[in-house]
């Protein structure tokens, strides 16, 4: 289903998932709501056949969860899921007005 998201599996508590290439390290208490928003994205990004928006939209997925990493974590925790989601259903929804 999904062109290049992967789970990879669990390692002490964290489960490891690659989004566009780039492996994650995700607990386990956040797995479920993570995979089911990388899910609706694909879900509305495939509904006209446009496999490469989704393409697309998950190397922005990892991009944002990269820059949350970068103040120095190596989870990714409910608050960093969270702030993807906020940030990607609003571009969804600027998208969906034009």
């Amino acid at each position: 289903m999904f062109s290049s998201t992967l789970y990879i599996g669990i390692m002490d508590g964290h489960h490891k998932i690659s989004i566009s290439g780039v492996v994650f390290y995700v607990e386990e208490s956040c797995r479920n709501l993570l995979m089911n928003h990388l899910k609706w994205i694909y879900r509305n990004n495939t509904l006209d056949n446009h496999v490469e928006s989704y393409e697309s939209s998950e190397e922005e997925v990892a991009e944002i969860l990269l820059e949350e990493l970068k103040q120095g974590k190596e989870v990714i925790t409910s608050a960093e899921v969270n702030q993807l989601i906020e940030k990607t259903t609003q571009k969804f929804n600027r998208d969906e007005l034009r």
